[in-house]
């Protein structure tokens, strides 16, 4: 199943990468070959040079494949039959021969002369490999939306380009230019498609009548999924706005009924668009309701390691060392002004903002106010420490604490985060001496 295959894990990113490589070469033969072929251009040095490249490059795709180097989502036709085994396999070889550099061997070495049309339809033929790049639309829920509108522009620019070419082979010049013929067969095509047809440019025999009416039933179709993909995007785009729009009013026109004070309305609003924020949507658990236990507690687990990934003393841990922290960490909610931790107090906790802000005070002094993504309270997993500052919440807020027992188990597996807290821990300490001294030497 397609869903089975994460793009982005890390095993797969040089397969896409390859996939990007090769998709890009095919839509260059794709765009160059038929215009080769129709404006029967004579070989130069920079086709031997780009025909030696490609072939380089078709030729190393095919090792890779025969080797099950790449990694690709999987159709359930594709399964049954290896690929060096398929007819794929024989087309693939026979395409990524460099045919313009053997007509160039040929006519040198024995005066055999490979016609300009003959070398263009073979090199022609690799263009059908652009229907393997159907993987493509297989990755199309993981793929951004200007990523996809841009796949869908790239597609009808291609199919424009593949028309006006044809239009070239059956209707004789105008002009004696190639660049103004092919800009002339863009524009009766462009006319065709979208069914203007300002009838400057008439077919006048059967066969340019025949395939005029074929362009403009492929216009139509082409359109009406232009049109519907476009309209998919958009709707797919703005849904969970709506739906995040609409509960916003109603929680409005709740807090107006009920005469809630400003105050309080401003931070059920702050709280909500830190849910927005946090999640796709409001139908998260709505979403995974129906699995295992199991598999909940698991995602659950991954939510929790997107919010400390950010935190930036967890920045550079493994994923494993992340998991496990993830499993370890408790979510609580607080109200605004409450003790999250007073001075005097046996710390053996850190805590990490998810929502919301805190203010550190030193007696009737501010010294810190931390918001979501920091964290506090770290020391108390280092040595066993009193509290030296009170902190309270300033606005509803939602924590995760991470317990000392749970921290010294984490690091005997993952040393290095340990010596990470130990780097702060002196840093900080640093800072507090350098502060007194120069208090000292004040005084």
């Amino acid at each position: 199943m397609v869903y089975d295959y994460n793009p982005f894990d890390r095993e797969n990113r040089s397969s896409l990468l390859w996939l990007g490589l090769i998709g890009a070469v095919i839509l260059w033969e794709a765009l160059e070959a038929p215009l080769t072929f129709v404006l029967d251009r004579g070989l130069q040095e920079h086709h031997l040079w780009w025909d030696g490249l490609f072939s380089l490059i078709f030729l190393t795709d095919v090792y890779l494949k025969v080797k099950n180097k790449l990694s690709f989502p999987e159709r359930d036709e594709d399964r049954p039959k290896p690929y060096f085994k398929s007819s794929w396999f024989y087309f693939d070889l026979l395409t990524s021969m460099p045919f313009a550099i053997i007509a160039a061997l040929l006519s040198q070495t024995i005066g055999f002369e490979l016609s300009v049309n003959i070398v263009a339809t073979l090199r022609l033929a690799r263009v059908v490999r652009i229907v393997r790049l159907r993987v493509v639309f297989d990755l199309l829920d993981f793929i951004p939306k200007p990523m996809k509108l841009g796949l869908i522009a790239v597609s009808v620019a291609l199919l424009i380009h593949w028309i006006a070419c044809g239009w070239m082979m059956i209707h004789p010049r105008t002009v004696a230019g190639d660049t103004d013929f092919y800009i002339l067969s863009l524009y009766w095509t462009v006319t065709t498609l979208t069914t203007v047809g300002y009838g400057d440019i008439t077919p006048n025999t059967n066969l340019q009548r025949l395939f005029t009416m074929g362009v403009m039933l492929v216009g139509v179709g082409v359109y009406g999924v232009i049109i519907g993909q476009v309209s998919r995007l958009m709707m797919l785009a703005d849904k969970y706005t709506e739906e995040r729009k609409e509960k916003m009013a109603n929680l409005h026109s709740y807090m107006k009924y009920y005469n809630i004070p400003a105050s309080l309305q401003r931070q059920v609003f702050s709280f909500y668009n830190h849910l927005i924020k946090k999640n796709i949507s409001d139908q998260d658990f709505n979403m995974i309701k129906d699995l295992p236990q199991a598999l909940q507690n698991e995602l659950n687990i991954y939510t929790k390691i997107k919010l400390i990934r950010e935190v930036h003393i967890f920045k550079q841990c493994s994923t494993p060392c992340l998991k496990m922290i993830a499993e370890r960490l408790e979510q609580t909610f607080h109200s605004p002004n409450e003790y999250l931790i007073q001075k005097g107090d046996i710390g053996n906790e850190m805590f990490i903002i998810g929502h919301g802000e805190v203010q550190v005070n030193i007696g009737e002094k501010v010294v810190a106010e931390l918001k979501a993504g920091q964290f506090f309270g770290e020391i108390a997993l280092l040595e066993d420490t009193i509290r030296n500052a009170d902190v309270k919440s300033k606005a509803y807020c939602d924590l995760y604490t991470f317990k000392k027992d749970d921290f010294l188990e984490v690091i005997s597996k993952y040393p290095d985060l340990g010596e990470r807290f130990r780097m702060i821990y002196r840093k900080r300490s640093g800072d507090r001496g350098s502060e007194t001294a120069n208090s000292k030497e004040a005084a």
